[in-house]
């Protein structure tokens, strides 16, 4: 009898340990996935169910319309033509999320010191600012009649320009605007990226007579090349989301539609025309194009990025 009360007492002792390690983990995670749940994967799912049902946002949703929504924005040339203008959004943004941050912040990596810190912060500034605010201001100075940007251009003999109200200049405009705050914000995580880099290797590969060039082309581009990829990606993915504020404040996706995206085509899909079914059929387009992207990345980053 002993014999068998030891084994089996420790057994039931053992159980519920290892039943408490297994749980801890999930125990401290909760938190993240309750938030998650909530703020993200709860509103995805309801979005998903908005996309199939009729609704005016007014009124209780009427019915199921199945794949009508997505159908309707199909047909629509607007939905066309913004999701064309946020690829171009896209486009034109990557260069001022990957190349120049990267060449800022290799610039100021190279000459540590007080001078450095100073340089970063003042280019960090735009970040800091509410986006809101930002882009007022810049509808002030680019205002036609009384702005400081024709003011400017006037010292050189060139007339006014309608700057936001003409269709060769609005897309401009919106991407140079938007690009000051992304150059900013990637600028510094490659500082961080670079903070983490081993300056010996720099050193040795100077003291091997290898030129400032080749050491950022062979030694410090290649230990960058994870967080390219990956500022690169969000690019793609996220320029619309990024230049929504600035469409909204200074052009409305105007003139013409040529400054519209595909962020202000829901929004107003859903806020101003109040078809929210269609809206969320949009937001759902929005959602696979996301997942898409995540899977791609996913790939480049274990085919290209060294371990």
């Amino acid at each position: 009898m002993t014999l068998l009360t030891g084994p089996s007492r420790g057994v039931r002792q053992g159980a519920p340990r290892r039943v408490s390690s297994a749980l801890r983990p999930w125990l401290y995670l909760s938190p993240l996935l309750l938030a998650l749940g909530v703020w993200i994967y709860g509103p995805a799912l309801f979005t998903l169910g908005l996309s199939v049902l009729d609704w005016n946002l007014t009124t209780p949703p009427t019915g199921f319309v199945g794949a009508d929504n997505f159908a309707r924005l199909f047909r629509s040339a607007d939905f066309w033509q913004a999701l064309g203008q946020t690829l171009l959004y896209a486009v034109a943004l990557l260069p001022f999320s990957t190349v120049v941050p990267l060449l800022l912040a290799i610039m100021l990596w190279q000459r540590p010191g007080r001078a450095s810190t100073v340089y970063r912060s003042l280019l960090f500034l735009p970040v800091m600012m509410a986006p809101v605010a930002v882009a007022v201001s810049w509808k002030f100075m680019l205002n036609p009649l009384l702005g400081l940007a024709n003011e400017v251009v006037g010292w050189f003999g060139i007339p006014p320009v309608n700057w936001l109200g003409d269709p060769s200049t609005a897309l401009l405009v919106i991407v140079a605007v938007t690009a000051a705050k992304v150059t900013a914000f990637n600028m510094l995580l490659y500082s961080a990226a670079l903070s983490g880099l081993d300056r010996r290797t720099i050193e040795a590969a100077r003291l091997e007579g290898a030129s400032s060039w080749e050491i950022t082309r062979f030694v410090v581009a290649p230990q960058l090349v994870g967080t390219t990829v990956l500022l690169g990606t969000l690019s793609l993915v996220l320029a619309g989301q990024w230049v929504f504020t600035n469409v909204t404040v200074l052009t409305q996706g105007g003139p013409d539609g040529v400054t519209d995206n595909i962020y202000y085509r829901i929004y107003t899909l859903g806020f101003e025309f109040f078809e929210t079914g269609t809206a969320s059929a949009a937001a759902v387009i929005v959602l696979l194009v996301f997942a898409v992207a995540g899977i791609g990345w996913r790939l480049v980053r274990r085919s290209h990025v060294p371990r």
